[in-house]
């Protein structure tokens, strides 16, 4: 018997709790400098390209505006607040016990890490095509970017849903089916994303395209990618195996597993985005591509004049 019967299988551990939410806080602020840092940057990048007459002529140079790339890292940083503001509620939860309260971060948390693929596979569609491989990518982007996006919206709002449902005893059973349902769809859509990067990787080994050829970045920036889509796969499936076993399994008994599997995996995962974020981002890189398309096109006015 705990303190939170109904609600916990355990007496959950408050340190723990606030000291994720001082952690998840200081990632905020820490993402929000660099994007907004890497936003700027491309902003000029930009601004001298465009003043470039190459570019004015040639529109078939593939870069993506300042703003676009900052939007793309939005569901990432909306991830992290959504990590923050479930452990902040777990307080509140801790030291006054709700039905609402428990609801509303273990549903936060529970769609919180789907923010993060989401990003993770914009950046990855945007690599394709700014390294000029997009035609390798299993599905193509146009049509991957909504299938991801609509599937993996799905899965939210079964989660959403079934979240909402176990605040009742009655309806507790049909939430943990919505749960689980919405789980497997998201983990179909991470491993896909994962065969994908995968895939692409094995491609700019065999057939690279110049941009790859002129830099091992781009190789470095995909294995960041990839960390990411498998840390957030490997909590997915450890959450469904809590839903599957319900609240009297291991998993569900002991607080530990769900910190370990799930808390500090998705702490690391922007962890290594951020400490690698000036070395790797996708707006450095953007420069480094729209550069070698350029010298490409400078190299063929050379030839036709020559």
């Amino acid at each position: 018997m705990t303190d939170y019967e109904g609600f916990y299988a355990y007496n959950p551990h408050k340190g723990a709790t606030i000291a994720f939410v001082v952690l998840f806080g200081i990632l905020i602020l820490s993402a929000l400098v660099q994007i907004i840092m890497a936003t700027h940057t491309s902003k000029r990048s930009i601004h001298r390209w465009e003043n470039n007459e190459l570019l004015e002529e040639n529109s078939t140079i593939i870069y993506f505006p300042a703003r676009g790339l900052m939007w793309t890292h939005f569901p990432f940083v909306l991830g992290i607040c959504l990590e923050f503001v479930g452990y902040v509620l777990k307080i509140v939860f801790i030291n006054s016990p709700s039905i609402s309260t428990f609801i509303a971060q273990s549903v936060l948390l529970l769609i919180a890490p789907s923010l993060y693929a989401l990003s993770i596979f914009m950046l990855f569609s945007k690599m394709a095509r700014l390294i000029l491989m997009e035609a390798y990518m299993l599905i193509p982007a146009k049509f991957s970017t909504v299938s991801f996006v609509v599937a993996d919206m799905i899965g939210r709002v079964l989660q959403a849903v079934g979240g909402g449902l176990l605040s009742s005893w009655n309806s507790r059973n049909t939430g943990r089916i919505l749960i689980i349902v919405g789980l497997f769809i998201q983990i179909f859509c991470y491993t896909f994303l994962t065969f994908s990067q995968l895939f692409l990787h094995y491609k700019m080994k065999a057939a690279p395209s110049k941009i790859v050829r002129d830099s091992n970045e781009w190789f470095q920036y995909n294995f960041i990618l990839l960390a990411g889509i498998l840390l957030v796969n490997g909590r997915t499936i450890v959450r469904v195996v809590q839903f599957l076993m319900g609240l009297q399994s291991y998993i569900g008994q002991h607080e530990w597993c769900l910190y370990v599997f799930d808390t500090v995996l998705m702490f690391l995962l922007p962890l290594i985005f951020l400490a690698t974020f000036r070395a790797r981002n996708l707006s450095k890189l953007q420069d480094k591509s729209v550069n070698i398309q350029l010298n490409k096109l400078l190299d063929k006015e050379s030839v036709s004049e020559d």
